[in-house]
This record gives C-alpha cells, structure tokens and sequence, in this order.
C-alpha cells in the first residue's frame, strides 16, 4: 500500500520529486607512491568542484569514490558523470575499474 506523504515531508526526506542523485566509482591506483595518490585526490577535488560537485569515498590500491551535487537539492547528470569519467581516462596514475549508473544517494 503506497504512503502518502506531504510535500513538506518528503522534501525532508529527499523522496520523489527531491531525491538526489549522484554515482559511484571504482578505481585502481597504478603507483605505490603516496605523493602521486595525493596528488591524484586533490586534482579530482579540484575538476568536481569546478562541476559544482562533491567527491567522498576512499581506499589506497583501491579507490572507490562517490560523487553528488554540492547544491542542496541538486543532483549529477549523467554529462557530469561521463566529464568524470573521461577525466579518470586520461590520468596515468589510476585505472578506472567500474563507473556505476546514476543512484538515489538517499537509498545507497
């Protein structure tokens, strides 16, 4: 039986029309040097935010990373998500393993 809900609360809920969408994906680290990694994590930090996106997750060999929009009610695109993607391509120091279909951030 599906439950109604006002729109006040499934605003707070980010449910419906207010869900946020983001994705995750899984990367490989090709270097056992720590700088590298560094330096690889603050270059991404820098593209997604230049996207108005967040950027959370983490590992060492194996990264895995999830992304959503810095705004409160926003959510990525599937542009943002291939922009990502193609930027992970052309780094040397990473593999990208797995990119992973745009998600309810909410119900992860």
């Amino acid at each position: 039986m599906p439950t109604q809900r006002s729109k006040r609360l499934r605003k707070k809920l980010y449910l419906d029309e207010f869900a946020v969408f983001g994705f995750v994906i899984s990367l490989k680290l090709n270097t056992d040097n720590d700088n590298e990694l560094d330096s690889f994590i603050e270059s991404l930090a820098d593209f997604a935010e230049s996207r108005h996106l967040l950027v959370g997750g983490g590992g060492m060999s194996n990264i895995e990373l999830v992304f959503g929009s810095a705004l409160r009610y926003g959510s990525s695109t599937e542009a943002d998500r291939q922009a990502i993607a193609e930027w992970i391509k052309d780094r040397s120091e990473v593999e990208l393993t797995d990119l992973g279909p745009l998600v309810d951030l909410h119900q992860l």
